[in-house]
């Protein structure tokens, strides 16, 4: 199955990929057809005694007519060059001035080197078209990996790109639209820099709520602080907020930064300019990536806390944790063995199918027994019978937990479907443990205090980091590599 599923993925990149090779080849068709003309519109006061001027060896004009106060101009390129339409009034009242660049091959684009010409309408569609494409193929794959898993790292990250995605889209969309509604066709540099502002934009629109979390991580941090103690561990939420807060003002900081250092950052044709906008746009997409995927592990988590699994297990395993010192159970442990005995008794009332407890833990070296022997006495003193407990009690981790109990498990039963039951915030990456072992297994979460959910959900988003690091560095070196080409186009395009 996962074989038959990369196989589509390999398959699906390649047709992507020729499918907007394609739509980028006839957009250039259609200005290489359409682009070696173009129009120019001049309001003006006064339609007597104009003065026009322009350069006769880059550019023609076929056509002049005037209709009402406004002055229309149809134009063909003649040689490779720069053109610059002059139109006044002999008494001085009015004067406008317009750029036509003439390329190779005789495309004019007006006002801007990378500016619109004819025909360009099929870029801003082809864009738009490329993005539903690659939004349609995130979807599709997040959608084969939650069918089979809700608990997979990948997801986190594929739900953080579908909404970046998302929101690039729209911005796109909105950006067409609202140029089109003030008679201006969008030109390829204005896609350019709507992507890459788009990112910007997004943290800029998340400052808000960025600073609302940060202020809530913080205060549940000093609840966490005060119950459990000061280690950096307990510290993590506070430090998220304010890297999420400073990481969304930093880029607005780097011009003042240059300016400080003596760099020539007010002058266009510097090459302090170009550096400025790299840092600028680089650290805002690096953020804005993040936080899409903090987003997309926020909801990957909070689906996978609140899944209930099917009423078909044969065993439920039981995750344990630190337990008191005269070996009974904390009351984070005891809420997971609770939540446990519940699904228990809902699989019974709906289908009548009894499971087998499964209580996992070894012994530490503060604890008197091991952590599955005292959630196997709190069973038995909640009245399950000792021949529907099956005790794991040598593991010393998550991963062990599992692996030890699966092992049990299938001494009993070789194909068992089976639950796991562990606090809500740890049921995400707990599963993504059981994914990575290849074990099939669903899990239920019980509830705990909301300050240590809070800080405990981000050491998820660390481990989610951490495990989908080659995908974070594909994107990242994606993002760089395609962000340094488009800053060098429109650096050079201010300079023409």
């Amino acid at each position: 199955m996962g074989s038959a599923q990369n196989k589509k993925r390999l398959g699906a990149f390649p047709r992507l990929l020729i499918l907007s090779f394609s739509l980028m080849l006839i957009s250039l068709i259609s200005i290489g057809l359409l682009g070696k003309s173009c129009s120019l519109n001049f309001d003006l006061n006064s339609t007597e005694n104009l003065i026009i001027e322009y350069d006769e060896s880059i550019v023609e004009c076929t056509e002049q007519n005037i209709d009402g106060n406004v002055l229309n101009m149809d134009f063909r390129s003649v040689s490779k060059g720069v053109s610059f339409v002059e139109v006044s009034e002999d008494n001085g009242e009015s004067y406008s001035v317009r750029a036509l660049y003439v390329h190779s091959f005789g495309i004019i684009t007006i006002d801007n080197y990378f500016g619109r010409c004819r025909g360009d309408i099929l870029f801003p569609v082809s864009f738009i078209l490329i993005l539903i494409m690659i939004l349609n193929n995130f979807l599709r794959r997040y959608r084969e990996n939650t069918q089979t898993t809700l608990c997979r790292y990948s997801n986190a990250w594929l739900l953080g790109t579908i909404v970046f995605i998302l929101f690039l889209l729209t911005n796109q969309i909105l950006n067409i639209v609202y140029q089109n509604s003030h008679d201006m066709n969008p030109s390829v540099l204005n896609l350019l820099e709507g992507s890459i502002n788009s990112a910007q934009l997004f943290t800029i629109l998340l400052l808000p709520v960025s600073i609302i979390v940060s202020l809530t991580i913080s205060i549940s941090n000093l609840f966490l602080l005060k119950n459990e103690g000061i280690c950096l561990k307990n510290m993590l939420g506070f430090l998220l907020g304010i890297f999420l807060c400073i990481g969304t003002i930093v880029p607005n900081l780097v011009y003042p930064f240059l300016e400080y250092t003596g760099a020539e950052v007010h002058r266009y044709s510097s090459f302090f300019v170009l550096i400025e906008n790299c840092l600028e746009d680089i650290i805002a997409i690096i953020m804005a990536y993040l936080e899409c995927v903090l987003l997309g592990t926020a909801l990957s988590a909070l689906r996978a806390a609140k899944h209930v699994p099917e009423f078909n297990k044969d065993f439920i395993l039981i995750l344990g944790c630190q337990i008191t010192k005269d070996g009974g159970l904390t009351k984070l442990l005891q809420s997971r063995t609770d939540k446990a005995i519940k699904f228990a008794e809902m699989q019974k009332k709906a289908t009548g199918k009894d499971l087998v407890f499964v209580p996992s833990g070894g012994q530490g070296s503060d604890e008197i027994i091991s952590e599955g022997e005292a959630i196997h006495n709190y069973l038995v003193s909640k009245g399950i019978a000792e021949d529907r407990i099956l005790v794991e009690n040598r593991s010393t981790n998550t991963d062990q937990n599992i692996r030890f109990s699966y092992d049990l498990i299938k001494e009993r039963k070789e194909e068992p479907n089976i639950a796991f039951s562990t606090t809500n915030y740890h049921v995400f990456r707990a599963g993504c443990i059981a994914d990575e072992l290849g074990i099939p297994i669903e899990g239920i979460g019980a509830r705990t205090k909301s300050y240590f959910w809070i800080n405990a959900f981000i050491r998820e988003f660390i481990a989610t980091l951490h495990y989908e690091k080659g995908n974070h560095i594909k994107s990242l070196f994606l993002i760089l590599i395609t962000v340094l080409p488009i800053e060098a186009i429109i650096f050079i395009s201010y300079l023409m």
